[in-house]
This record gives structure tokens, C-alpha cells and sequence, in this order.
């Protein structure tokens, strides 16, 4: 061995120490400087991307809220829905009418009756007040033009001070009575009325109860 060659190789050695460190202090650079531009990227992205969620949370509640501003949509393809409606007419002594609810279904594309839900309708004549009636349910029948409204029936007369409570009401579009079959309470001004059977006529002028069986009593106001 030369001993003349051991301070050219040491110095050799130390260069490449220097160099192998050199380099692995740029490769934790690099990293460093990968991980900080991925954190910048993060912190702008992840703002970014919770605002679009917002946005989109919103955008769907307005589309959501257009479609069922439309009131219709379509339960099958033998079913109709409608949510909402209003409906508007006039019976056969020409007497406006409107018939709304929360819901309103037609079963089959043919179908002449619909259902609703809550129905409310209320008509009346040229000079008296108008007539309102609410249920929980009711079916309207376009051919026969007769709504029948059941459950919790709530009738006030637009003729006279009346209020009356059955569970079933029909409502004859053709001459503009309404009537039913079902125990009857009635109340106004002039006292307290029970029946078992009533049909009321001229916009809540002519109101008439029956009784049955036994009791046989009738009572008509005009």
C-alpha cells in the first residue's frame, strides 16, 4: 500500500460524503416542498369544494321546490297526482264555485272522479255570502257533477247564519244543493238543530232536516 495516495483518497471520501449529503438534503427538500404545495392546494380546494356542496344543497331545494310549484307529478302511468289544486266552475243556477285541497289523485287516464285530500269548497250566488264546506276527504265526479265530501264535515251557509257538522255531504252541481243521509248537527242565531238527514238549498236560505223512525219531526227555515 502507498502511503503517499491516503491524503488524495481522503479527500476523495469527504468529497463524496459532501455530495451523497448534498443530496439527500435536496431530496428532503423537495419533499418539503411537495408536501407545502400540497397543503396550499388542499386549503384552497377543500373551501372550494365545501362551498360547492352548499351551492348544490341549494340548487336542488330551488329544483325541487320549481317542481312542485308545478303542482303535478305523476304517482304511476295509471295515476295522476296533483298537489295543491284549485279548481273552478259554476253549477247549473250559474253560481260560481271553487274546489281546492292538498292533494287531488285521478286513477287511470280516463277516470272521471277524483279523489282529494282536505277538500275545501266554497260557492255562492250573486247577491248572498258565500257557502263553505270542508272535509277530510271527498270525490268529485265530473260526469254526474256531484262532490261528495266525508269525515268531519264542516258546512257554513252563505243565505243565513248556519254551521253544521256530519260526516257526509253531497254536493249537487246540476242545482246547486247540498244533502246527505248521516246524523246531523246544525247551529245559529235562532238556537240549536239535530236531524238525521238534511238538504239545503238557495245558498244556505232553505235549509231542511229529517228525522227517522220514531222521530219524524221536520224543521225548515226560510
Amino acid at each position: 500500500m502507498d502511503l503517499t495516495d491516503l491524503p488524495e483518497r481522503h479527500a476523495q471520501d469527504a468529497a463524496t460524503e459532501v455530495d451523497e449529503r448534498n443530496q439527500r438534503l435536496g431530496k428532503q427538500v423537495a419533499a418539503v416542498r411537495r408536501r407545502s404545495r400540497l397543503i396550499q392546494s388542499l386549503r384552497t380546494f377543500l373551501p372550494g369544494a365545501i362551498i360547492g356542496l352548499v351551492v348544490l344543497n341549494f340548487g336542488w331545494i330551488i329544483v325541487t321546490s320549481i317542481l312542485n310549484s308545478m303542482n303535478v307529478y305523476g304517482g304511476n302511468s295509471n295515476e295522476i297526482r296533483m298537489t295543491n289544486p284549485r279548481y273552478h266552475g259554476q253549477t247549473g243556477k250559474g253560481e260560481h264555485y271553487t274546489i281546492s285541497g292538498l292533494e287531488a289523485v285521478r286513477r287511470g287516464k280516463d277516470a272521471t272522479t277524483v279523489s282529494l285530500k282536505s277538500p275545501v269548497m266554497e260557492f255562492k250566488g250573486d247577491e248572498d255570502g258565500t257557502t263553505r264546506l270542508a272535509a277530510v276527504n271527498g270525490v268529485f265526479d265530473q260526469d254526474t257533477r256531484k262532490f261528495t265530501m266525508t269525515g268531519n264535515v264542516v258546512l257554513i251557509t252563505g243565505g243565513a247564519d248556519f254551521t253544521f257538522k256530519t260526516e257526509e255531504a253531497i254536493v249537487d252541481l246540476n242545482n246547486s244543493t247540498i244533502y246527505g243521509d248521516k246524523h246531523v248537527e246544525g247551529s245559529s242565531s235562532v238556537g240549536h238543530i239535530v236531524g238525521e238527514s238534511f238538504v239545503i238549498s238557495d245558498n244556505g236560505n232553505s235549509v231542511r232536516f229529517n228525522g227517522r223512525g220514531e222521530s219524524q219531526v221536520k224543521a225548515e227555515m226560510k
